[in-house]
């Protein structure tokens, strides 16, 4: 004997109506289930992007790094050489242009500098690092990375 495919009788019984509902139903879920699907991809997730630059001589004398997280840009002398580092953090927002030197004045060896800056989310940030020998001498060794985001 054949399979044979028999309709649920609900379905075939049930026309005045009954399929009515039962679409309506149907209807509604999948609305409702897109309706989710549509907010939960659609909310913003903006995530940003840390950055962290070494100067260019040799040994790496000086570092900076913007951490998008609390937006903390951090700059360090690491080596015992007479230089300090400098550096600089760059972004640009509604309120126009900022640009915020941060200096790692205390030598080597000890703790960095830290700024904790207000910068809008998503906005991109630049920061740049050199050494200087004290607090009027030539930059050197100058590095920059644009590729930070808030």
């Amino acid at each position: 004997m054949p399979f044979t495919f028999r309709a649920h009788p609900t379905d075939t019984q049930q026309k005045s109506g009954g399929n009515m509902k039962l679409h309506a139903k149907r209807l509604a879920a999948a609305i409702g289930a897109a309706a989710a699907a549509v907010l939960l991809v659609s909310s913003p997730a903006v995530a940003g992007t840390d950055i962290y630059v070494n100067t260019t001589d040799p040994f790496n004398g000086g570092a900076a790094g913007f951490y998008s997280d609390g937006e903390i840009f951090t700059v360090c002398d690491n080596r015992s050489d007479g230089m300090r580092a400098i550096g600089h953090i760059f972004w640009q927002d509604s309120n126009g242009s900022h640009w915020v030197p941060v200096e790692d004045t205390n030598g080597s060896g000890n703790s960095c500098a830290r700024k904790n800056l207000s910068i809008g989310e998503g906005e991109k940030v630049s920061v740049e690092i050199c050494l200087q020998n004290g607090s009027s001498g030539d930059k050197k060794y100058c590095a920059i990375d644009r590729g930070g985001k808030a």
